[in-house]
């Protein structure tokens, strides 16, 4: 099976399962992860996830060791360009175990713009509404409704994100 079958049934078998519930209560919603998410940010400065909400927001779980992460930063900074102004965020979530450390340098060599966080202890061991982070990069797209809709994991063209997060800023 390719990896974005993989990703495809992944996804699907999330919203199937949740489909089959009256309520959708499995399908991840923004605000239940963002609760995860640490209150500050790479540098010291505060992260409120709340002000995301009404935004179309992708979560992007990358490492500065993992190459096919910084080979996504140019893509993940094309879709902010484009896609920005009209609503969309994409916030990073450092997974390195070192993190402020080698994250700070991370931020200021690659001139990162969008709100980063540090991952704690709890979400490198799994505590998300998604389970444990296998893969990195790691991304989940949530509409403006705060549901998610979308999943990559590994790495992804820039088509594909493009072509999902366009569908949703319609």
């Amino acid at each position: 099976m390719s990896r974005a079958l993989t990703r495809r049934a992944t996804l699907a078998g999330m919203l199937a399962t949740a489909c089959a519930h009256t309520d959708n209560e499995l399908i991840p919603k923004y605000r239940s992860f963002s609760s995860y998410l640490p209150r500050q940010m790479v540098g010291g400065q505060p992260f409120a996830p709340e002000r995301l909400d009404g935004h179309v927001v992708m979560i992007t779980f990358l490492a500065t060791w993992c190459f096919p992460c910084l080979a996504d930063l140019a893509s993940l900074e094309q879709l902010m360009t484009l896609y920005g102004p009209k609503g969309f965020q994409n916030v990073l979530v450092g997974m390195d175990l070192e993190g402020e450390m080698v994250l700070g340098p991370f931020v200021e060599q690659f001139k990162i713009t969008v709100p980063l966080v540090v991952a704690d202890e709890r979400l490198r061991a799994g505590n998300t509404p998604f389970g444990k982070i296998r893969e990195l990069p790691s991304r989940f797209l949530f509409d403006r409704e705060g549901t998610l809709v979308a999943a990559f994991s590994g790495v992804a063209t820039p088509k594909e994100m493009t072509d999902a997060i366009g569908k949703l800023m319609k």
